[in-house]
This record gives structure tokens, sequence and C-alpha cells, in this order.
């Protein structure tokens, strides 16, 4: 490794024995994957959705605007998320960034493309939810991406993907990969997000990519209607949706992962908190959703 330092990261220090031999055991991403199960209570987001949309009409907000800015708030509070393991050694990644794929049609002939917004420090659901509008809007249009463009320039030469990835991993082992190549890159993020939702399918367990170095997969899963008691005994129908979240556990450990989705969780429940950038707030998020909420009561 001829750099310490990356492009898009700097190398940590100070990490004890049990951490700094722990990328040497387990070399993979995917040998290193942890997997969590999460169903969260979205009904608090739906409502503040339909509220936003109501109130603005410049803005559109969704439930994956929301999602995405209570995640790139943990990754504000909870640093460690967005650290990558890259030729056994851990990197604090200077950035914040989501990835996703967009489809430019909702057909099953319509072609694939992704998307990856950056973000920095006191993101709002305003700004947040601009962003990815605007990211989507661009992959949708028939303008092709840079990446697209340099997919379909290799595809051209005989044994371009080959050669092209070989030098880049080259690159990669010297911290030498271009920052340009690196920025475009969807793989290179700090959480990688699949919104299965919109499809209306459930949420599978994702495998975490060996290119780029995203450390953190998202998957949301369809939402679903359960009947939940509350405080005052009255049974009420809510929306749920399964998260399926996959970890490089070499980034930190158990108890971080477990705290950091406990805070994701919060957020999903308390979603107003979101409207605020976090420096602003003087208390933290609220342990539990603040009732009452406009829900629908279950039929008997």
């Amino acid at each position: 490794m001829l750099f310490l330092d990356r492009c898009d990261g700097k190398r940590i220090k100070g990490l004890n024995p049990f951490q700094k031999i722990i990328p040497y055991v387990m070399t993979t991403r995917n040998g290193a994957a942890v997997y969590f199960s999460e169903d969260i209570d979205i009904e608090p987001a739906m409502h503040l959705v339909k509220r936003l949309n109501e109130e603005e009409q410049t803005t559109k907000y969704t439930l994956f605007s929301v999602v995405l800015t209570a995640i790139v708030r943990v990754l504000e509070e909870k640093p460690h998320l967005n650290r990558f393991v890259m030729g056994k050694h851990v990197y604090q990644r200077n950035y914040m960034s989501t990835s996703f794929i967009v489809k430019k049609a909702l057909t099953e002939d319509a072609r694939e493309t992704d998307a990856k917004v950056y973000y920095k420090a006191g993101e709002t659901l305003s700004s947040v939810a601009d962003k990815v509008q605007k990211a989507i809007a661009a992959a949708q249009s028939e303008e092709l991406s840079p990446d697209e463009k340099e997919m379909y320039f290799l595809s051209a030469i005989p044994g371009g993907y080959r050669a092209a990835t070989a030098l880049f991993r080259l690159l990669e082992r010297f911290n030498l990969a271009p920052a340009s190549m690196i920025r475009s890159d969807p793989l290179y993020t700090s959480v990688y997000v699949a919104n299965l939702a919109s499809l209306n399918l459930p949420a599978p367990y994702h495998h975490l990519y060996e290119w780029g170095n995203a450390s953190v997969f998202v998957v949301m899963g369809k939402i679903e209607r359960r009947a939940v008691n509350r405080k005052d005994g009255t049974v009420q129908q809510r929306r749920f949706m399964n998260f399926k979240i996959t970890l490089d556990e070499r980034i930190s450990e158990g108890l971080y992962f477990a705290r950091a989705i406990d805070l994701f969780r919060r957020y999903m429940a308390n979603p107003t908190v979101l409207c605020t950038p976090a420096l602003a707030q003087k208390e933290g998020v609220p342990e539990a959703v603040q009732e009452p909420l406009p829900i629908v009561a279950a039929s008997s």
C-alpha cells in the first residue's frame, strides 16, 4: 500500500489488536456480514408525508425520503457505520452518501440505473427529499450517466471489462484509484438502499458487494397492516415495514450496531424531528412515538 489514506477516507489509527486482526481473519465483506431484520412502525412517517405534501407544492415527500433522512441522521450520530475496510485496513469515509437503483420505467423491460446522493452534516427531510427527487429525475432521463457511458464503451472492446476491472483493483491496492471514478461509482457509498416496497415485494437478506466499499446494505420490504394494542386498551390498524439490514462487522461491534438500529427505529417513530437539523435539537429523539395519532381503528 503506497499511501495510508485514500481519496474517499482516512485510515483509522489506534484500533486495538483484536480490531486490527479481524480483517485478516475475515478477508471479504460477505465473509464478515451480519444480518438484522427489523419490523418498523411507519404510521407516523406516512402521516407526516401526507401532511407535508398537502402543505407544500415544490418538494415531493415520500416514505423513501423519510427513510433516507433517518439513515443520514444515524450516520451523523453513529460514524462507525460510515467506515469501510480496504486492503486489510479500516478507514473512516470522508463523506456521507446513499445509493439506490432507479428503473427508467415500471416495466420488466425498462433499463435499470443507479443513483448516488451526497449529503452534508445538518441535512433535513426537506433537503434530502429535494436531492432524492433530483437524483431520480436525472436517473430516469434518456441521457446516459458517466458510469453507463463507461460500461457501453468497455463492452465494445474485447476483454474491456476484464482489463478495466483488473487495472482499477491494482490502483485500489495502492490507494491510487481515481477520485473521479470513486465519486461516481454507486458502490463506493455509505449505505446502499433497495426499495422493494415500491414493487410490493418482501425484503430479502442481501449480500454486500465485494466491488466498491459499501459496508451497509438496507432493503425496504412491502408495507403490511397489523392490529396493534394501544395503552388505552383499544386495537388499531398500523402500517409496518420490514427492513433487512446487512453490515460488515469489521467496521465496529455488535452493541454499536444494535444501538444504531434502535436509533433508526426511534427516528422512524418520531419523523418530525427530521424536519430540523440535528444540531438544532436540544433534546434527543424520543424513545417512542408520541400519541395520539390519526390512525384507523381495527374492525371487529
